[in-house]
This record gives C-alpha cells, sequence and structure tokens, in this order.
C-alpha cells in the first residue's frame, strides 16, 4: 500500500489533484483570520493569518506547474466532455495563477513593513486630522 502512494506521488496528475485545493481554501481560512485579527487588533494574530495567506498563495505555484506537467497525460485519457473541461481548467488558472502571486507578494510585503521600523503614527494622526477637518458640519 505504501509503494502505491509513494508510486503515484511520482506521478504530476495526483499530485496535482492533492494539492490543487490548497491555495483556494488556505487563502479563504487566512482571510477570515486575517479578519478576525483585524477586529481583535492583534499582531499575533495578524502575523498568523498573513503567513497562512502567503503559504497558501505560494502553493499556487507548484499547483500551476504540476497541472502543466498532468495537462497531456489527463487530456489523452478524457472524453470530449472532459477535455473541454480540461481546456477551461487551463485556461482559468492561467489566468489566474497572477492573482495568487499577487496576493503572495502583498502578504509578504505586509509581513515585512512593520518589522522595518517604520512609523505609522504620524500618517494616521495627520489623516485622523484631514478626515475630521473634512466632515465637519
Amino acid at each position: 500500500m505504501i509503494e502505491a502512494i509513494l508510486r503515484n506521488l511520482h506521478q504530476p496528475e495526483y499530485v496535482h489533484v492533492l494539492i490543487n485545493p490548497l491555495p483556494v481554501y488556505g487563502s479563504a481560512m487566512g482571510l477570515i483570520g486575517l479578519l478576525a485579527a483585524i477586529c481583535q487588533r492583534s499582531r499575533a494574530a495578524t502575523i498568523a493569518a498573513l503567513l497562512v495567506v502567503l503559504i497558501s498563495t505560494a502553493v499556487a505555484w507548484p499547483v500551476y506547474e504540476y497541472g502543466e506537467q498532468a495537462y497531456d497525460r489527463v487530456l489523452s485519457m478524457a472524453d470530449s466532455d472532459g477535455q473541454a473541461w480540461l481546456a477551461a481548467h487551463r485556461e482559468r488558472a492561467e489566468h489566474l495563477i497572477w492573482c495568487f502571486y499577487a496576493v503572495a507578494v502583498l502578504s509578504a510585503i505586509a509581513l515585512i513593513v512593520p518589522v522595518t521600523g517604520l512609523d505609522y503614527t504620524r500618517s494616521r494622526r495627520l489623516y485622523r486630522l484631514c478626515w475630521r477637518k473634512n466632515t465637519a458640519p
């Protein structure tokens, strides 16, 4: 049984099916965690949620690569309806992969920027001051 599992892990179509849900479900879990962390104003929870988002969106790259490797093999096994679905799946992946890359970069930036020691209290005070002036009766 273990030999069969290890043999299947060398086939890109099985690995693709195994890790394909991770970017979507992981990003959703990270977003929920990030909203909870923002509501609680907890820096530790924000870091944890951003790490979940970063890891889950970074996994989109191997998902895409394994999908590309498996495409021809699965296409040869599929009937005409399956081939049409597979073409649509590939097209969606080619368009959406850049969104996952962008979110991964943004989450990495969000993790790094507060650590660099930049002072954002002045900009928040200025924003509050301007906002109060513009909304005064």
